[in-house]
This record gives structure tokens, sequence and C-alpha cells, in this order.
């Protein structure tokens, strides 16, 4: 019987998945992925680890359920979505949210225990800094471009300045055209391969998010990958990651500032290999107790069904 089924919810691509069954494989547990709570139901398993999403239904009701809510909703009526998921969704065994913040954005039951679990990188990324300082690109960005505002203008803004870019993600034929014309190397949709090789021969990281709520107060996952693997991040100026490079003691180059890449002091925009490892998934796992949390409710589990057989015989 596995131990732990992670079950995926919508479209996200959830990469915290392949984290937490790599951390929890070296620690001895069984898991696996179900794309849907269709096919989680076909399978026996002892915690289901969801990603919300309203969850109106438990998957089994023999099992044991820890619901994550990383995000906080997005859109028209985020606090009404949000009420919606706290007041209707089926109760977990465990809550799980992306920090304090989030957490005080839902209104989930007090008697639900409760742990924060921030975003990691993979530690493989910090190879990246023993790598030849001789690059190919002076910019790499890779995710949303042409449904995010503002994404596609910075690329080109900074392409216009001569400086080589290579980008991955979905953009519309009309971005498509307009990258191709100002010599901006884009590759479309990438699998993390990819990435994590353009990253290694990238001199800076870009990063744009909308300084507007909610997505202003969450961590930006990318910013994380680039602290890791020692590349100097370019933003534009937000609260979230003002806030997180004061509390962690790195610069950032201000996209909205003037920028002359050839003469930045790399030392200020880089933190150090010991630094740099508090954000990896194993640093950030170990930190939330994540094994022990899982640990206890699978042993919950194994005591309930042997107390269950013991009364049935």
């Amino acid at each position: 019987m596995i131990d732990v089924c992670f079950v995926k919810t919508g479209r996200a691509f959830l990469p915290e998945i392949y984290a937490y069954r790599a951390y929890l494989h070296k620690k001895g547990i069984t898991t696996c992925i179900a794309d849907d709570l269709k096919q989680a139901k076909q399978i026996h398993c002892k915690v289901y680890y969801r990603f919300g999403g309203f969850l109106t239904q438990r998957v089994a009701n023999d099992s044991l359920e820890v619901h994550e809510y990383h995000t906080i909703s997005t859109g028209r009526f985020v606090s009404l979505k949000n009420i919606v998921k706290s007041f209707f969704s089926a109760k977990p065994d465990y809550l799980s949210f992306l920090n304090s913040y989030v957490e005080s954005t839902y209104f989930f039951s007090s008697g639900i225990p409760t742990f924060y679990r921030d975003m990691g990188a993979e530690s493989s990324l910090l190879d990246i800094r023993k790598l030849s300082d001789k690059k190919d690109y002076d910019i790499c960005y890779f995710g949303s471009i042409s449904n995010r505002e503002g994404v596609s203008d910075a690329i080109l803004h900074l392409a216009s300045k001569g400086y080589q870019l290579v980008v991955g993600g979905n953009a519309s034929e009309k971005d498509q055209e307009l990258f191709a014309k100002h010599d901006v190397h884009y590759l479309g949709v990438c699998s993390r391969e990819v990435v994590y090789d353009c990253l290694s021969r990238s001199r800076f990281g870009l990063n744009i998010v909308p300084d507007e709520y909610p997505l202003n107060r969450q961590t930006a996952t990318k910013v994380i990958e680039y602290l890791v693997a020692g590349i100097p991040v370019i933003s534009n100026n937000y609260q979230w990651i003002r806030e997180h490079s004061m509390s962690t003691g790195y610069d950032f180059l201000d996209l909205d500032s003037a920028i002359e890449l050839n003469n930045v002091e790399l030392g200020r925009f880089i933190l150090n290999e010991a630094q740099a490892k508090r954000f990896t998934w194993d640093s950030i796992l170990d930190e939330c107790g994540f094994y022990k949390i899982i640990k206890e409710l699978i042993e919950r589990y194994e005591s309930t069904s042997s107390c269950h057989r013991s009364n049935h015989d």
C-alpha cells in the first residue's frame, strides 16, 4: 500500500510535488502522483496530499488528507472565493500554506493543524555556481509572457539596449515576431532541463510581477531559483521583492531604474553558497518539519486501521 498520493488540481505545474517525492523517497516513504480526483480514487493509500482549489469532497473516507493552499485566489471577488473555499471544502486532517499571510486570507477552522512551507529550488542549481564565468546570454526569463502585463515590454526594452536574452514560455504570435525582430532567442515552452541549462549560461535572471494584490504578496519562484544558482536578479520594484531582498540580504537590479549590466558590482547581488542553501527544497522541507508531519499522519492511519481490524475480529 502506498504511503502518500499527491493529487494534482487543474493544470497547475506544481514543481513542489517532485521536490516532495524526492525528499520523502530519501526517508523511505513511498509516494505516487494522481493527475486528478478521479484517478486518485483508484489508488489506495494512507495519506492524500492535495492542492486547493475548491476541494468539495475527500478522496476516501478511510484515509487522511493534507490540503495545501499555496496562493491567494486571483481575479474578481478574491475574498468571496477564499470564504467559499474555507467553509465549503471538505475538512482536511492538516493544512499547509505558503506563509502566515496567505493563511490570514482564508477562514478555515482553527482546530485544523497547520504548517507553513515556502517555495524552494532544486539543490542541483547550486552547481551552476561552479561553472565558468563565460556566458552565452546576458539575461534569461522563463515563465508567463503574453498573459502577464509588462513582461514582453521589459524583454524588448532590455533587448533594445543590446543585451542578449534567452526567453521561454507561452508568447503570442505578435510577441514572437517582435522577439525575432530584436534578436531575442525565444525557445517556446521549455522542459525543466532546458530552463536549468539556460540558467547556467546566463549572467542575470529577469523577474516581472505586477505590483498588484495578490501577486505582489507571494513568493517569486524565479527569484528563489536565481538566488540558489548565484545569478543576480533583475526585477521590477514591488512589495515582495523589496521585503525579501531586505530580510535576506541581497540587492536586486531595479528594472525601473537605469541599468548598466557591465558595471555591476556582483557581490551585492549574489548570496554566498551557505545562504543560498537555505532556499533549496531539502532545507525548506527540513525547516517546516515536512517529514515529521507526513510520518505522523501515516502512523495515525496505521493505528486507526489496526484498531478497526481488531474491532472487526
